[in-house]
């Protein structure tokens, strides 16, 4: 069996995450990137170069593109967030094809942000896109992969809870000045995941041969305020000091509208196929995060 996964993305919070785990289950797993000064390989400048190091791969995990929040969106900051995604999908998906002993899975991310702001609407996979530009993007991202002519899994990736960084670590600082709360009116729904269960899905369907779109979020669907209550709870901190919707959108441009959108996403096509969440509650997911 050839154990080799490369990871396109692999350098980010998420990337690095899988690829420590990916290895202690005795898979090889190399990270492509685009600079010169890591130990990781550079990506070859053709697709036929990339071809023959594909060929015969067990798995191609595509998670790159640039951060959609904490930077305002101007016309070439938005320009980087579309190409970051689609191109490179565009790039690994002309290499797989070029392969004559093909790999067993393209695995490529998505996010929830195909859904857009939906109110109390429970969203499932069928779901139709939102307009906008981040769904505009999701929808190019997952079109671009969907042309892989091999399985092709695309886990729509909710807001990922992590000890490293991410949504969580931005949260944590007010609490512990205990000026804690919700973000905006906290009644939007908020789409989260441990970050060990994102992996377990895309282990799962690297393992599996799952192919398709999935929710990729927590079974227990929460509101913003019952977020923060319960993150405060955890902490041992009051979770009193919402923080309003002007303010953010002040601070962060446009890019506020993917940290104030409500999504009531739905994950239970994957747990239809016999996945098992780790961390299915939110109180047990933070408890296992901020444990010291």
């Amino acid at each position: 069996m050839d154990k080799r996964i490369y990871i396109a993305g692999g350098s980010g919070m998420l990337g690095q995450y899988i690829e420590k785990h990916l290895d202690k289950q005795g898979y090889k797993v190399t990270v492509l990137t685009r600079s010169k000064n890591t130990h990781d390989l550079e990506y070859p400048d053709t697709p036929e170069e990339l071809a023959e190091i594909f060929e015969g791969a067990e798995a191609i995990i595509n998670l790159a593109g640039a951060s959609i929040v904490g930077k305002r969106w101007n016309k070439e900051y938005k320009q980087i967030l579309y190409d970051s995604r689609i191109k490179t999908t565009k790039y690994l998906v002309e290499a797989i094809h070029l392969t004559q002993n093909k790999p067993k899975i393209f695995v490529s991310a998505s996010a929830v942000g195909f859904y857009g702001d939906r109110g109390d609407n429970l969203l499932l996979e069928e779901a139709t896109p939102a307009d906008g530009f981040v769904a505009g993007i999701c929808i190019d991202w997952e079109k671009e992969a969907l042309k892989c002519n091999i399985p092709t899994f695309i886990p729509r990736i909710g807001i990922v809870l992590a000890k490293e960084g991410g949504a969580l670590q931005e949260m944590l600082t007010p609490f512990k000045f205990f000026v804690g709360g919700p973000i905006g009116t906290g009644k939007q729904w908020f789409p989260w995941i441990h970050i060990q269960d994102i992996y377990s899905i895309i282990n799962y369907a690297i393992e599996n041969n799952l192919e398709g779109v999935y929710n990729a979020v927590a079974p227990e669907q929460v509101r913003m305020s019952m977020f923060a209550k319960t993150l405060g709870k955890v902490l041992k901190r009051p979770s009193l000091f919402a923080v309003p919707s002007f303010a953010l959108k002040i601070i962060l441009g446009e890019s506020a509208q993917e940290v104030l959108r409500s999504q009531r996403v739905a994950s239970d096509k994957i747990s239809n196929q016999n996945f098992k969440f780790q961390f299915e509650k939110l109180d047990l997911a933070l408890k296992n995060l901020l444990a010291n």
